[in-house]
């Protein structure tokens, strides 16, 4: 089984995303292009990892490395250190949601720990109207075995 990160982990979230279609269809359709990056905590500590994703409808149609920012074109961009994933992802594993102050929502808001970067305010936006679809994305990781949040 694939870890986070990896594209085949978010893959793996995107069948999960499947067999919870009532959940979704409730949330409405989405339909966007980010990437998830990924940044080392410490200098040295690695590189970043891109991980471009992209949602049609109901469904996760892509999940894949990221080289070139530019030509995968997202709407938007959800930047933190790993260690800031990692908390949000253990809370999931523990609990199935992160603590309301540990969603993609209010970290974004916040702006210190996790951020956005867009060229365009427009389809920036797309992270504000989805954002209950990604956070629900994510959620389905408690699903996933434990030693692979």
């Amino acid at each position: 089984m694939p870890s986070f990160p990896e594209p085949a982990w978010f893959l793996a979230l995107g069948r999960l995303m499947e067999t919870e279609g009532p959940l979704f269809q409730r949330l409405g359709y989405a339909e966007t292009r980010f990437v998830v990056r990924v940044m080392p905590d410490y200098p040295g500590n690695g590189g970043e990892t891109l991980v471009g994703i992209a949602i049609d409808g109901y469904r996760m149609i892509d999940a894949t490395l990221v080289k070139d920012l530019d030509a995968f074109d997202p709407d938007f961009v959800i930047c933190a250190k790993r260690s800031v994933w990692d908390r949000m992802l253990s809370e999931i594993g523990e609990s199935g949601r992160p603590s309301l102050r540990h969603t993609l929502s209010s970290l974004a808001l916040v702006g210190e720990e996790m951020w956005l970067e867009s060229s365009d305010q427009l389809r920036e936006d797309k992270f504000y109207r989805f954002n209950q679809t990604l956070q629900e994305i994510l959620n389905l990781a408690s699903q996933l075995p434990a030693d692979h949040h």
